[in-house]
């Protein structure tokens, strides 16, 4: 007798997994253009510092002189007049006149200049650093 034999059963059915779509990756960012492997040549024309003579030399300082300061750089002080709080001290002549403006400090217990004008000019001023220059030069010679 021949027997038949039932077909063998089938495989279960394989699970699908859901498809996820792979991530897009950004695009790249621009690279930056290629650094040069020398360095460019300098030009030959180097400019150089204006001569000593046309540079001007720095004015003297007056803000922080007390009265001994004062007349050392500039000389004897042509007027010296009380503007309470302050005593100020005129150094100089006519068209080139400082008028420096001392407060009493207590803790060095002496006055010291805080504040100065050249001819009414308050400074940072070309005409006044000159003017500074003159009288302190003019000291310098008697």
């Amino acid at each position: 007798m021949l027997r038949l034999s039932s077909p063998a059963p089938a495989p279960p059915p394989a699970r699908q997994e859901p498809v996820t779509p792979a991530p897009v990756a950004d695009p790249a960012p621009p690279r930056p253009a290629p650094l040069p492997t020398r360095k460019p040549a300098q030009s030959a024309a180097v400019v150089a510092p204006p001569p000593a003579a046309e540079q001007m030399p720095r004015p003297p300082v007056v803000v922080g002189l007390n009265r001994d300061g004062l007349i050392q750089h500039f000389g004897l002080p042509v007027a010296e007049r009380e503007a309470a709080p302050a005593r100020v001290m005129e150094f100089g002549k006519d068209d080139c006149r400082l008028a420096a403006y001392l407060y009493f400090d207590t803790a060095r217990n002496d006055f010291y200049a805080l504040q100065y004008e050249v001819n009414g000019l308050p400074a940072p001023h070309d005409a006044v650093d000159r003017c500074l220059s003159r009288i302190a030069r003019d000291a310098s010679r008697r």
